[in-house]
């Protein structure tokens, strides 16, 4: 017989996987296409998302990606975890929008890069926010103070 877990338990999973991707951005000997395969880990366990739900969707724009996020969240909410209510903030952005400046400022945080907010809006894929990453590493004008 397979136990059900809660919502609460599979996210606690899904954070398990993304310090597993963070690990890798972090400490392996990653080349372009290595980075990339870590930072779409990351990214999809923060969305809690599988790979077959994200490809379900046709698209690697961080956007979209967030937004099945959200629905997802939504579908699957339980007593377990609180979501908010309503879509926008007091500041009228949508969920979506913060997830994805939270998704580029956590991994830039974490890889001690800081990108111009409006470098970072440009990046709209997750291949394009690896590569920048990528890129960014070990030059000081990236480099976070």
């Amino acid at each position: 017989m397979a136990v059900k877990m809660t919502l609460k338990e599979r996210l606690d999973l899904a954070a398990l996987d993304a310090d597993a991707a963070l690990k890798q951005l972090l400490e392996g000997e990653l080349d372009r296409e290595g980075f990339r395969r870590e930072v779409r880990a990351f990214t999809l366990a923060k969305f809690f998302l599988t790979e077959e739900e994200a490809q379900a969707e046709g698209s690697e724009e961080i956007l979209k990606l967030a937004n099945a996020s959200v629905e997802k969240m939504l579908r699957n909410a339980d007593k377990s975890v609180k979501l908010a209510e309503g879509s926008t903030t007091c500041t009228n952005q949508s969920s979506t929008d913060i997830k994805k400046v939270l998704l580029s400022m956590t991994l830039q945080r974490e890889l001690g890069i800081k990108f111009a907010p409006e470098y970072s809006a440009e990046l709209t894929t997750i291949s394009q926010l690896a590569d920048a990453l990528f890129d960014a590493r070990g030059k000081e004008e990236f480099a976070r103070n």
